[in-house]
């Protein structure tokens, strides 16, 4: 499919693309990997003026790990190697987890970190081409006034279905956002705006440079399991990531975070997962935590394949799942 035509920017430093971005306003869009960016391209879901190729910025595409400050992950950092570095096996499995269900190996390859946490959000109505498009009056997302998965909605409701993000948020991580002023950092759960039309903050001119992971003590433990038809390429139809900490072998458990994917415009914290804390995980524990996330959770019709009912039911056997295999690394010290 022929790609809208556009200018071609390889900046050389952070700096300077931030400026051209902010200059170009909404004209302008920063590419990595490319993999998600590309396909809306074919489709002209977008159309951008200038493409800003992020890949000549030096350092972007670093990592580092100190056991005082914890992970420090460039953007441009790809989720293959993610997936296969021995640190993040050994220091944040769910990490490695995460980044191994993204896709296939290629796109893997491809893909960065910075660039699955700034994918789009997802619908049955606006991910179509052109031609499939037409019987379809426009929707929010696509400049109209319609929303074809929440009938009579004035705001759009299309789906986030990123994998990393989740990962990410229960390790309380943060970014490092930089514009042509300066940097600012903020954590990631403040980085999604609950808006299906404009999924994140980032607005011209600004560039994620960093993603922070602080240290996780002894006895952690962490993972992610995710609900799709086909083993590579789909998109998570959900997904679910849990993070816990316990006082000893014993099973108290000193904290807790869990976040699920595929289920909402953002990814969706579960904040009953507070209660836990200072109480020992036993198995009626853990199905009360299951039902609360069931509740929360509202899968909608916007993507294809499973009903929303089915992915919501599915919601309270991956919870239990991620509860028990993280209880499994955490008391083996947090080693996978």
């Amino acid at each position: 499919m022929k790609l809208p035509q556009f200018e071609y920017l390889e900046p050389k430093s952070i700096g300077k693309a931030c400026q051209v971005l902010k200059e170009q306003g909404g004209k302008a869009l920063a590419i990595a990997g490319g993999t998600d960016l590309l396909m809306a391209l074919k489709n002209w879901l977008k159309t951008p003026e200038m493409l800003v190729d992020l890949k000549g910025i030096p350092r972007l595409n670093q990592m580092i790990y100190s056991n005082k400050n914890g992970l420090e992950i460039g953007p441009l950092v790809s989720l293959r190697h993610l997936a296969n570095n021995t640190i993040i096996r050994n220091k944040y499995p769910i990490l490695s987890q995460a980044a191994s269900e993204v896709g296939t190996p290629q796109l893997q390859s491809m893909g960065t970190i910075g660039g699955n946490l700034c994918q789009d959000n997802l619908c049955v109505y606006y991910n179509r081409s052109p031609m499939s498009r037409q019987m379809f009056d426009p929707c929010h997302k696509l400049g109209g006034n319609v929303c074809h998965a929440v009938k009579g909605s004035k705001t759009c409701w299309a789906t986030f279905c990123g994998d990393m993000a989740p990962a990410l948020l229960v390790l309380r991580a943060k970014v490092k956002i930089r514009d042509s002023n300066g940097e600012s950092i903020i954590p990631l759960s403040e980085f999604y705006s609950g808006d299906g039309k404009k999924p994140n903050i980032l607005k011209p001119g600004e560039i994620i440079s960093e993603i922070r992971v602080p240290p996780l003590p002894s006895y952690s433990g962490g993972s992610y399991f995710k609900l799709r038809l086909r083993k590579a390429i789909d998109y998570p139809l959900l997904g679910v990531a849990l993070n816990l900490t316990m006082e000893n072998k014993e099973g108290i458990c000193k904290d807790v975070a869990l976040a699920l994917t595929g289920v909402e415009r953002a990814p969706l914290w579960i904040k009953e997962v507070d209660r836990l804390k200072g109480k020992k995980l036993v198995e009626e524990i853990i199905e009360e935590l299951a039902e609360a996330a069931h509740k929360q959770a509202h899968p909608l019709n916007n993507i294809c394949e499973l009903t929303p009912a089915y992915r919501k039911d599915m919601v309270k056997v991956y919870v239990e799942r991620a509860f028990h295999q993280a209880l499994k690394v955490a008391k083996r010290g947090g080693q996978a």
